[in-house]
């Protein structure tokens, strides 16, 4: 298993990139974090979150110039209203820009092999899964908080690029972005009880029990147990390794804000030229 995001610096604006998905040339990946945008406080700076409570020309601000530091078309964004499930979107070049509808559908993944069609999810303690086909050129992301990643949210897009795009779980690469550590991700026993429901004892390892009756999870490490589940190796995964509750000055986190926050997203977008 491969550790570390890269920290990107342009214009002031502050991302992070997935170094093996960068190494292929074949797409651009994006996190955003809390810098570089023009919103106010409590949800200085960066903030991509329309119901928030922030300015809608401040957020399509902050999308412009994420995308200008990033190297996506920003209006062109897909993204969707995420309800804690695993259905999954396969999206297209007609859905560009649905990111910034006032109505938008609910999934909770996003998979496309559409070139310069920006995809994403939406996070502020969840975990990001970023996938990559290679071979096929299809990409995906998608979004697992708790309830996501009893449902094995990750192997429901892997299983869709299986059937829509011929895709070979071996050949992906998949990448675990910042979410809400074992460390900080305080539960009541409803938690533990799904996560053993959906993994039965591999879920033992990544759970701890606390003399006053609650628990730590690992969520990162249930849902790398999902990719592995779902067949990409371990050799082709990479975890961010940082906790956005821990660093909430850099991330946002629903936990440590009290959910007095924004928003971030994590992007993926495959290069090339669109279809004619």
């Amino acid at each position: 298993m491969n550790h570390g995001f890269l920290k990107n610096n342009i214009n002031g604006v502050t991302f992070l990139s997935v170094p093996s998905f960068d190494a292929t040339g074949l797409c651009m990946t994006c996190f955003s974090t809390r810098i570089g945008g023009v919103s106010s406080p409590p949800l200085g700076s960066m903030n991509l979150g329309f119901g928030r409570g922030d300015a809608r020309e401040n957020v399509v601000t902050n999308y412009r110039r994420l995308g200008d530091a990033a190297g996506f078309d920003a209006m062109s964004l897909v993204a969707f209203s995420q309800v804690h499930k695993n259905d999954v979107c396969v999206a297209a070049a007609s859905d560009a820009g649905e990111a910034f509808l006032p109505e938008k559908r609910k999934f909770d993944a996003v998979i496309t092999d559409t070139p310069k069609l920006p995809i994403a999810t939406y996070h502020a303690d969840c975990v990001p899964i970023f996938l990559l086909d290679p071979i096929n050129r299809a990409a995906g992301v998608a979004h697992a908080g708790w309830r996501g990643t009893a449902a094995k949210t990750p192997a429901a897009a892997i299983e869709r690029m299986q059937k829509s795009f011929g895709s070979d779980p071996s050949k992906l690469l998949a990448a675990i972005g910042p979410s809400i550590g074992m460390c900080c991700f305080e539960t009541d026993g409803d938690v533990p009880s799904a996560m053993k429901d959906a993994f039965g004892d591999a879920a033992e390892e990544f759970i701890t029990s606390h003399a006053n009756g609650k628990f730590h999870i690992s969520l990162p490490s249930l849902n790398a147990l999902t990719l592995r589940d779902a067949g990409i190796p371990d050799a082709n995964i990479t975890l961010a390794d940082e906790c956005t509750c821990c660093k909430n000055d850099f991330y946002w986190s629903h936990r440590a804000t009290g959910g007095v926050r924004g928003t971030m997203a994590a992007i993926i977008m495959l290069k090339g030229e669109t279809a004619e």
